[in-house]
């Protein structure tokens, strides 16, 4: 594959990655709009239900050329989210403090992260691996420039806004391109 061959198929797949950035604040909004504010665990399971199915979806859609199931792709990435932001309400509460929503960021980004590396491993081995410990750090940051606009704590998010959403979508465009290396790789 020639450089420019090259330059360009790895533009389109992270020009496919970008809009998935939506999936997060449409994901939590609709999460808001249907359980409110996450302060129980039964709203932080639903509402993770519904913000991890939007994530899942977007993304899938956005990793369609490289043939991943689409419904072990969502599948994991629902229960991801909500099995992590239920375990993180039953254990934590609602986070009070900027800390403890950092806390929780990593907590359901290392959740989501767990659930979609049982269905990277096939495609990237070991590697898959590193994905829950990257998720966990960039929902961190997502949530702590989330904050850093002023997006209110108190009013229970099941996930952070836009501007954390880019941050996350720009840092983890490396899932698709590590998969489109894979697949050319033959692995």
């Amino acid at each position: 594959m020639s450089v420019t061959t090259e330059a360009r198929t790895t533009v389109r797949t992270l020009l496919r990655w970008a809009p998935t950035f939506a999936a997060f604040p449409v994901g939590g909004l609709a999460a808001h709009l249907l359980v409110g504010p996450v302060t129980t665990v039964g709203a932080a399971a639903v509402g993770g239900l519904v913000t991890g199915a939007a994530i899942g979806v977007a993304q899938w859609w956005a990793l369609r050329p490289t043939g991943l199931s689409a419904a072990r792709w969502v599948l994991a990435s629902t229960l991801g989210v909500a099995a992590a932001l239920a375990l993180v309400m039953a254990v934590a509460g609602p986070p009070a403090t900027a800390g403890a929503l950092l806390v929780q960021g990593a907590a359901c980004g290392f959740g989501l992260g767990a659930a979609q590396a049982g269905v990277l491993f096939g495609r990237l081995g070991t590697r898959a691996l590193l994905w829950p410990v990257l998720l966990a750090c960039v929902w961190a940051l997502g949530w702590a420039v989330t904050a850093a606009v002023g997006v209110r704590i108190e009013d229970g998010w099941t996930v952070f806004g836009s501007t954390g959403a880019l941050v996350v979508t720009a840092l983890t465009a490396v899932l698709p391109l590590a998969l489109r290396r894979a697949a050319s790789l033959g692995r």
